[in-house]
């Protein structure tokens, strides 16, 4: 029997309705589904302070290895244990390509790291103790040993403290500021945080070594009772940092259904992120530089014959930052991190100039370490949450998010860098016949040291503005930040 055209056309009609129901509810469904799941993303909140002080104190116990070890052991090991200054600088620089080597290695581990504790925390926990250990016995060097002994002495425990300790201790606490937060303001103010302690610690460390030095009876035994009081705080430091932080940003995409992925491949997607390489030389300056920290206790020794003045230069270079940065994340968050950090190195260029109309005038050395200082105020500021960014334009562009492996470039440039300044230290000295047994010393060695102090930072200075010129993520920044939340909340969705 023949169907009545108009009663087709009429259950055509309800079909239709039906199903464009049936795609609305499901489309309502997803739309609830993928609201839930950005609410479940907590990746973006606000932290307590409690949490941000817990996570800034770590650079209170980084600093208390790695402010000595910059500042001093040269120093102690040509004055105290009696290496020569070619040799020491040579043996510190080996060690820091060691170090170096064993960025990527431990970065990819970090990365491969799932506890429930996260993938930085347990890092910075269980390398506690080689970190600590190793610093008090790098500045315990035997007595009885011969020189080659001595020397075989140091490099190693240089190597398990910086390279083995350090390395793991640091780049799992670079690594947390990426995952315990995917808010670029909070990075900000966590990089300052930690930033105000490192550099309170350093001005600390720079100031009170001699005194404590002094007050224990110098020689070894003063090297021995400070280490272990820098050693203990540290400790203690990053054990808050440990059970004081909560790991809460995660990959985009469902790793659970992902394979391992080959290191090579890694690698590649790691290198193809033009941001990665911008900032290992970054990195690699910045750290250049600090790593001639050595150099002002001899240039205050011999340009301006008083050891003492290196604990006053210490605070007219690093006061004025503790100051200065409580102020950059309102201006970072209205500019971005590029223009300051821009505008920065050309005051730190000024300031060097000052410095130079006459190296021996204190009063001339001030004014330019403090206006130096103030031009280092937003560099400070937005190093590490720079390298964070970074992370999230790799994910963003590559789909696989990389946090250990990137920020192994920063503390791969961080350990290069530092460890080719000290080596500088070393080898111009001896270039310049230094003699750490003397009572007085050579014009060329008064020459390397005003050379080391105050034209290497002009230099680096520009050097560095010309990187940042090229490091410019903060266009991408909102739409990147945009996607990357999307992405998160379509993953939670896909999970369950």
């Amino acid at each position: 029997m023949a169907k009545d055209p108009g009663r087709v056309q009429g259950e055509q009609m309800r079909a239709a309705v039906a199903l464009s129901t049936e795609e609305s509810i499901t489309a309502a469904l997803s739309a609830e589904a993928v609201g839930a799941a950005i609410h479940a993303d907590r990746s973006g909140e606000k932290l307590k302070l409690r949490e941000k002080l817990s996570y800034g104190v770590g650079d209170i116990g980084a600093n208390l290895i790695f402010a000595p070890a910059s500042a001093f052991l040269l120093f102690y090991l040509t004055d105290t244990v009696g290496v020569g200054a070619a040799i020491a600088g040579t043996l510190l620089l080996l060690g820091r390509v060691l170090d170096g080597t064993l960025d990527l290695v431990v970065g990819t581990l970090v990365d491969k790291t799932s506890t429930r504790w996260g993938k930085a925390r347990p890092w910075i926990l269980f390398s506690m103790p080689v970190l600590v250990i190793s610093f008090v016995l790098l500045f315990n060097v035997p007595a009885g040993l011969n020189e080659t002994g001595k020397e075989i002495y140091a490099f190693v425990f240089y190597f398990l403290c910086l390279g083995v300790g350090f390395v793991s201790s640091n780049l799992a606490y670079h690594t947390l500021l990426s995952v315990i937060t995917s808010d670029s303001r909070t990075r900000v103010s966590l990089t300052v945080i930690r930033t105000f302690c490192a550099i309170l610690t350093t001005l600390l460390v720079n100031t009170l070594t001699i005194p404590l030095l002094t007050a224990f009876g110098g020689g070894q035994g003063g090297w021995t009772a400070t280490t272990l009081i820098y050693g203990g705080i540290a400790a203690i430091t990053l054990l808050i940092v440990f059970f004081g932080t909560k790991e809460r940003v995660h990959t985009t995409a469902n790793t659970s259904s992902e394979p391992t992925r080959p290191l090579g491949k890694t690698i590649r997607i790691l290198f193809r992120n033009p941001y990665f390489f911008l900032v290992f030389g970054f990195f690699l300056l910045q750290y250049m530089v600090q790593g001639t920290a050595g150099i002002g206790i001899y240039f205050a020794s011999d340009v301006l014959n008083n050891p003492a003045l290196f604990g006053l230069l210490s605070i007219a270079g690093l006061a004025p930052l503790l100051l200065g940065m409580w102020f950059m994340p309102t201006i970072i968050g209205r500019f971005g991190k590029r223009t300051p950090v821009l505008i920065g190195t050309g005051l730190t260029v000024a300031g060097a100039l000052i410095t130079l109309i006459d190296p021996t005038n204190i009063t001339l050395l001030l004014v330019g370490s403090l206006i130096r200082a103030l031009g280092g105020i937003p560099t400070a500021s937005v190093m590490f949450a720079l390298v964070a960014d970074v992370v999230d334009y790799g994910e963003w562009k590559s789909g696989v998010r990389l946090d250990g492996m990137t920020y192994a470039a920063a503390t791969a440039g961080q350990n290069f860098g530092a460890g080719l300044g000290t080596a500088l230290v070393g080898w111009l000295l001896a270039f310049g016949a230094y003699d750490g047994a003397a009572a007085t010393q050579p014009q060329s060695a008064i020459d390397v040291e005003i050379f080391l102090y105050l034209w290497l930072p002009l230099i680096v200075s520009v050097l560095i503005a010309v990187i940042v010129f090229f490091l410019n993520i903060d266009k991408s920044m909102s739409q990147m930040q945009r996607d990357l939340s999307a992405r998160r909340a379509s993953a939670l969705v896909e999970q369950g």
